[in-house]
């Protein structure tokens, strides 16, 4: 009855039996034959046809208000019982921004399967903005993200601290000056990541604070990740401001990490998900065992 509950929940927050069928790797048939064995077994109509759609009856919306009590209470009924490992197996889907995606969480998904083997998972990379999307649509259980987006729908949780330092490369003329400013860099070729990303964010609130945004820079390119950055500082295109993390975990030569005078990027990367909707039993499991991870200090 559980996994007709949790069905119907899926459908109703997707709003499309093709959808979920998709998601799950079934037939759109085979889910329309789960929602009418459901209303049998209760003995009333869940959903209607409305348009191209389709709406919740008044006997639905009490259905589908008390199935997320009872999920939720399961959910929290294999966390204090430790999980049993007949329920820990299965897939868990995680977005990421780029620099938690590529240099981070494979790390910590190797570590987290050594202690559950049996659990598959999948890692959907892109742009803060786009997984903050992904997260809303139920597209990933969670993201790891650069960014804080706390709204209606969003929780945002902080995990790791990120550092952002001024990278050129090693054949660079700006390198040999023993002073840099963030002020004489305005002419220089600069390389930026794309709108929407959390390491962009952080670059102009940093800017922000020397009264200065990137329009006063001269912009060469945007790249769409952070290894298009390093590689276009790393051909003499321009500078840039990299993730320590990415330089510690990646390919650092043809670079240099150096310091610009009283200009310092500091963020943090953050656990994103729905607000008031429970993970099921395997996704929040890696999602506590991300959360005690949670540090300022590398």
């Amino acid at each position: 009855m559980l996994d007709l509950l949790r069905l119907f929940g899926q459908v109703v927050e997707e709003q499309s039996f093709t959808v979920v069928a998709r998601k799950l790797g079934i037939s759109q048939p085979a889910v329309s034959n789960q929602m009418r064995a459901l209303e049998e077994k209760l003995g009333v109509k869940l959903l209607y046809r409305k348009g191209k759609g389709f709406a919740l009856t008044p006997e639905g919306e009490t259905v589908y208000r008390h199935a997320l009590y009872l999920l939720e209470g399961w959910t929290e009924l294999i966390r204090e019982i430790g999980g049993s490992e007949n329920v820990m197996n299965g897939k868990v889907h995680i977005g990421a921004s780029h620099i938690p995606g590529e240099y981070l969480l494979p790390i910590y998904i190797a570590a987290f399967r050594k202690l559950y083997p049996e659990i598959v998972f999948k890692l959907s990379i892109g742009d803060s903005l786009e997984m903050a999307e992904k997260v809303i649509a139920h597209e990933v259980d969670f993201a790891v993200v650069g960014a804080v987006f706390d709204t209606e729908k969003l929780t945002s949780e902080f995990w790791l601290k990120d550092e952002l330092g001024f990278v050129v490369s090693c054949d660079s003329t700006i390198r040999s000056k023993q002073t840099i400013d963030i002020h004489t860099l305005k002419e220089n070729p600069m390389i930026v990541r794309e709108i929407g990303s959390g390491h962009r964010r952080a670059l102009e609130e940093a800017l922000a604070k020397h009264n200065l945004d990137l329009n006063d820079f001269n912009i060469a390119l945007e790249a769409g990740s952070t290894e298009a950055v390093k590689n276009a500082v790393r051909a003499g295109i321009g500078y840039s401001f990299l993730s320590k993390h990415a330089l510690e975990s990646g390919n650092q030569q043809g670079l240099e990490w150096t310091n610009v005078e009283d200009f310092y990027i500091e963020r943090g990367f953050y656990l994103l998900s729905r607000r008031n909707k429970p993970l099921t039993p395997i996704a929040d499991e890696f999602y506590r065992y991300l959360a005690n991870q949670r540090s300022w200090v590398k």
